[in-house]
């Protein structure tokens, strides 16, 4: 949980950063919608777990930062966990399903194309593991960085490739294992809300 305390710090410092961009060139600021598919895992240096399909749907609030930068806070639902086939036995599946908060610095290449990084805190909902509830085993707080790349349209469609890794040790009371979070995220968004003079010109 060292990881985790030390994280938590830069999260918050990067939460309370772009409050007042809400206050900032709003023309150029929205509102949207956003849904997805996801491929997600757990990584250890011990055993080998194989990936599962997720879905993540939320509202994302893009935030004018700069002729070329905009600051996306997130408000999300994940679903993701692993799935683990022991030598002997059969298949067993973890699912592990969250309330997340990405906040994201996206760079524009070109009017479209944008590069993206950030940090995201989670918040666990539930454990299942084989219709099994085992949140008690996880811990509650999941905090990582994001990686990606998007296209945002004028007319409001945003379409989002995104890498999240975690750095913070999933299970409770675990000296040996250390497993964290992976997923290969793609989304597509709609700005349900542009504000006037949301026409963006960026040279």
């Amino acid at each position: 949980m060292h990881s985790a305390n030390n994280l938590r710090p830069l999260f918050w410092t990067l939460f309370v950063l772009s409050l007042p961009a809400f206050g900032q060139r709003a023309s150029r600021s929205g509102l949207g919608l956003k849904g997805g598919l996801q491929m997600a895992t757990t990584r250890t240096a011990i055993l080998s777990y194989d990936p599962v399909p997720g879905a993540v749907l939320g509202a994302y609030a893009p935030i004018w930062a700069g002729a070329r930068l905009e600051l996306q806070p997130e408000l999300l639902i994940s679903a993701q966990g692993s799935s683990i086939k022991p030598d002997e036995g059969t298949r067993q599946t973890l699912r592990l399903y969250y309330v997340q908060l990405p906040i994201n610095m996206k760079v524009f290449m070109t009017n479209v194309l944008n590069v993206q990084a950030g940090i995201q805190a989670g918040r666990l909902i539930v454990a299942n593991a084989d219709h099994e509830d085992v949140t008690d085993r996880y811990q509650r707080m999941d905090i990582g960085l994001n990686l990606g790349a998007g296209l945002d349209f004028a007319r409001g469609m945003d379409l989002t490739l995104r890498y999240y890794s975690g750095l913070t040790p999933l299970l409770v009371n675990d000296d040996v294992l250390f497993p964290t979070n992976r997923t290969l995220q793609l989304t597509a968004g709609y700005r349900m809300m542009r504000f006037k003079g949301h026409t963006r010109k960026r040279h």
